[in-house]
């Protein structure tokens, strides 16, 4: 974390966040088309990630790690991404989705980049996986804000923040679940802290302490997000007035 690689990889991202907003817009590709290109990044994004994490079970055969199914905060947007593409055709519908995948792309998107837990060596494939995934899933949040594709409101927040805490509970079960034999999973982190000797986000003081810290810093950025883009869309109606 945070050394020469961790760097590299970061300024690639950058490059690739930027190309691909300014690709969008001086190409004035469609939506439509930008949602087929984040599904082949879905797609690939995830064959690179099985490749990667088989793992041997007894007989000899090979399955995923369990601990790299999509059920992060980041890879479960694969999930939205493809209900976006193929089955959700009510408006309303895509813009509640929508509203929901622009903060925990962003925001967990950004974070994931600034806490590599796959690592920064370039001679390991998931790092690539990792950051390509991630730098496109920020792109693809910063593109929806920028396009105006939803108006942020206090009833889209308490939404929001309903949504992510059912899929915490949802994670939480399947945590325990797939815990019994298996005591790596961590989806959502909510087991343990991403890496260790992290600031604020350890066990130094238990698992409670982690937990209600962890859960304090997502109510903080996610309300600050939603307390921003609130602001600017009444700035952007006052002004239509």
């Amino acid at each position: 974390m945070f050394t020469l690689n961790h760097f590299i990889w970061l300024g690639i991202s950058i490059i690739m966040i930027v190309g691909m907003l300014m690709l969008v817009k001086y190409r004035n590709i469609s939506f439509d088309t930008i949602l087929t290109i984040m599904f082949i990044t879905c797609v690939l994004s995830e064959v690179m990630k099985t490749g990667a994490n088989m793992i041997e079970i007894e007989g000899g055969g090979r399955v995923l790690d369990p601990g790299d199914l999509p059920l992060h905060l980041c890879s479960i947007q694969i999930f939205f991404i493809f209900a976006l593409k193929f089955c959700i055709k009510k408006t309303e519908t895509k813009e509640k989705l929508i509203a929901f995948m622009i903060p925990t792309m962003l925001l967990g998107g950004v974070i994931a980049l600034f806490v590599p837990t796959v690592g920064v060596r370039f001679n390991k494939l998931q790092v690539y996986q990792f950051f390509g995934f991630h730098a496109m899933i920020v792109f693809f949040a910063i593109y929806l804000i920028r396009e105006k594709t939803v108006k942020y409101t206090w009833k889209v927040y308490g939404r929001n923040m309903g949504y992510l805490g059912i899929m915490a509970m949802c994670v939480t079960w399947i945590n325990s679940i797939l815990s019994i034999g298996y005591e790596k999973v961590n989806f959502m982190y909510l087991v343990r802290p991403p890496m260790s000797g992290l600031p604020l986000l350890n066990l130094d003081n238990g698992w409670w302490v982690y937990f209600f810290t962890l859960v304090s810093i997502v109510l903080i950025v996610m309300t600050i997000f939603h307390i921003v883009m609130i602001l600017i869309n009444n700035k952007q109606s006052n002004e239509a007035k």
